[in-house]
């Protein structure tokens, strides 16, 4: 019993050891293995501490980088967009320059080649010219005998029936001055005296003779043109501005540009054509729809207006 006692003690003892060097052991590595995790642990921090102040050294160095190759992008960009300009407005100062020496060279051939025609300005002119001296020496011719017509009624600005009074009176006084100093006929065989109340006798009386002129009443005429179709025209208000042809202008005036007179004729188609067309030259269209009011309506007027405005004097 002594023995197995001493070989239980003994074990225990051998046992003790054992799991006292197995506990070192064991500890040890457990102790290793922190240490590896700890190392571990402490480089992933490291690490990354050295990463991210890498990175931002990294983004702080291509921060100031851009910056400095923004300014001089933008001072380049500057010398550039200036230099582009100095060569743009150069070269719009050549380009019109060019064109300006091609114009002028364009208005001097043109200059070279103008011929203006007034041939057909002189035609008219020379036509209303040949009719005032017709409608004047008309005027001069019929005096006397106008003077026992029926009086026409007044129209305002009628001054080619006025102009031609004062040479008629002279006229007339002339003829009754060489009834006064003509000589009472007398014949070789004797025969009666004839006496100035027997001479005016023998003469036809210009009032009731055969060639005494016909006088129209222009009030009474109501054919000066043939009427257009005005079917479907609505009149309407048209402003006249200044230096433009209206119906205010005279039917001479109008014939003095050929484009009025187009425009005139296209509507009052045959008015220069009428016997008494001489009567009313000089007046206006304005005046003629006094005149006769039944055919210059209101409708022909504004036609009129409407065609002549578009013209230019």
């Amino acid at each position: 019993m002594k023995r197995y006692s001493k070989y239980v003690q003994k074990y225990k003892v051998v046992l003790l050891v054992f799991l006292i060097l197995f506990a070192m052991a064991i500890g040890g590595g457990i102790r290793t293995a922190l240490a590896d995790q700890d190392i571990a642990l402490m480089m992933s921090n490291w690490f990354n501490k050295k990463k991210q102040a890498s990175v931002a050294d990294i983004e702080q160095a291509i921060t100031k980088e851009k910056q400095i190759l923004l300014n001089d992008l933008e001072v380049s960009l500057s010398s550039e967009m200036q230099k582009a300009a100095d060569q743009l407005i150069s070269f719009a100062n050549l380009e019109k320059q060019n064109r300006i020496v091609s114009l002028n060279e364009y208005a001097e051939s043109l200059k070279s080649q103008m011929k203006i025609d007034n041939s057909e300005q002189e035609k008219v002119i020379r036509n209303n010219l040949d009719a005032i001296i017709a409608h004047a020496k008309a005027q001069m011719d019929g005096q006397a005998n106008e003077l026992t017509l029926l009086p026409i009624p007044p129209v305002t600005e009628e001054k080619e029936e006025e102009a031609p009074n004062v040479p008629l009176e002279n006229e007339e006084e002339q003829g009754k001055g060489e009834q006064e100093e003509r000589p009472n006929n007398t014949d070789q065989e004797g025969e009666k005296k004839t006496t100035p109340i027997d001479d005016k006798d023998n003469t036809v009386d210009p009032i009731v003779g055969a060639d005494k002129p016909k006088v129209v009443d222009i009030y009474s005429i109501t054919d000066w043109f043939n009427p257009p179709n005005i079917q479907g025209i609505l009149v309407e208000e048209i402003e006249i501005p200044n230096g433009v042809f209206s119906i205010n202008n005279s039917f001479s005036d109008i014939l003095m540009n050929p484009q009025a007179a187009d425009s005139m004729r296209s509507i009052l188609q045959g008015i220069e054509k009428h016997p008494q067309f001489s009567e009313i030259q000089y007046k206006s269209i304005d005046e003629m729809s006094r005149i006769c009011p039944a055919l210059f309506n209101e409708t022909i007027l504004y036609m009129l207006n409407k065609s002549l405005v578009q013209i230019k004097i």
